[in-house]
């Protein structure tokens, strides 16, 4: 499951206060609160991999997890997500994978781990958008010849090939890249996810153009290709913020401290 967001405080209390926390008593590793509604596979999963902050205080025992309604999304449909609410949850304190001195650590590859994978589906939606334009360019004809032969067409094809084989190449280049290093950087894999969802959305939406109508009406799949490219923009951090935190590692500390050249 994914973590929920960049912003995990509790609605209606004080800014920083988590709406979710686990303490460890005895053995047990002991949960409450809720995740917000962007859980992965909350319908249906079996285990949970849980984010959440670490609190130091007893407890009590309690009812357990429950599963609220999935989202009703507009992209990424086949994905269930929905919100998880923990009621005393007592989880053995062997299940627990990084306390809170590992924490950070396990978040940073985790990220560098999950955005390659976005990064992969969009590039499939780019490339689905990418044939279905130009199968559809052979058959549809206007001014008493298929579109393709219309140089402006050609050329608008040109640039979606284009835009998909550059995406492809960045996100295989950052998985070979953070699976063969001794320390994944995360500047690659949010690169990748950014570049290739946004490549997933720009050609998308041009595939969709070129079908004109019937690329707005459900007999064709542009419509489903463009709705899932425009959800990658957001899935597993909003392109914003993951530019903003890929880019911290452009920062080198050791220049900051150096006095401005030429006394400017």
């Amino acid at each position: 499951m994914l973590h929920p967001g960049s912003d995990i405080g509790a609605p209606g209390k004080p800014y920083g206060q988590p709406n979710c926390t686990a303490r460890i008593v005895g053995d047990k590793v002991v949960i409450n609160g809720q995740r917000a509604a962007w859980i992965s596979g909350a319908m249906t999963a079996q285990v949970c991999a849980l984010f959440c902050h670490h609190v130091d205080e007893q407890g009590r025992t309690g009812p357990g997890v429950a599963v609220i309604v999935p989202l009703d999304k507009s992209g990424f449909r086949a994905m269930n997500q929905g919100e998880l609410y923990f009621d005393n949850v007592e989880v053995p304190l062997a299940h627990l994978l990084a306390g809170p001195d590992a924490y950070h650590e396990l978040a940073y590859r985790m990220l560098c781990e999950a955005n390659p994978h976005v990064a992969v589906c969009a590039v499939g939606i780019a490339r689905a958008a990418l044939e279905h334009a130009v199968a559809y360019a052979h058959e549809r004809r206007q001014g008493g010849q298929p579109i393709i032969l219309h140089q402006h067409v050609r050329y608008r094809l040109f640039e979606m090939f284009r835009k998909v084989e550059a995406a492809r190449a960045l996100t295989r280049r950052a998985i070979t890249y953070n699976a063969t290093a001794p320390r994944p950087a995360i500047i690659a894999s949010t690169a990748a996810k950014v570049t290739a969802t946004q490549t997933a959305f720009e050609v998308a939406s041009e595939a969709m153009q070129l079908f004109g109508g019937n690329g707005v009406t459900r007999e064709y799949p542009l419509e489903k290709l463009l709705r899932d490219a425009r959800a990658g923009m957001i899935a597993d951090g909003a392109n914003e913020m993951l530019a903003i935190r890929g880019a911290g590692s452009l920062i080198d500390p050791a220049r900051l401290r150096q006095p401005p050249a030429n006394g400017g």
